[in-house]
């Protein structure tokens, strides 16, 4: 499986939006391995997935002046900092990477 693959591209979706809006290693694991398996248990999706972090879409380049501005503005509509979105897809891609090997095993 590749990380294009819609499967793979899912999972890594669902792994780094429950790292970013609050969830603790065990449940995203839970909830990410139950969607795995719904899907059949497809071979490879979890490394693909970790792949595929990489691939997921980014917020656009704002210049340094837009910065503040940039900011403000999405606190007040509630959306999280670019840096805990950058913290859930770290941590989402060490976990589909640990995933990945216990299937291995």
């Amino acid at each position: 499986m590749t990380p294009e693959d819609p499967i793979a591209q899912g999972l890594a979706t669902m792994a780094s939006a429950g790292f970013e809006f609050g969830g603790d290693d065990e449940q995203v694991a839970h909830d990410v391995r139950t969607m795995w398996q719904q899907l059949g248990s497809p071979a490879g999706a979890f490394d693909a997935a970790a792949r595929a972090i990489a691939r997921l879409p980014q917020r656009p380049e704002v210049p340094i002046a837009d910065q503040a501005r940039r900011r403000a503005f999405e606190r007040a509509i509630g959306i999280n900092p670019v840096e805990v979105e950058l913290t859930a897809a770290m941590s989402a891609r060490e976990l589909l990477e640990r995933m990945a090997r216990s299937v291995a095993c």
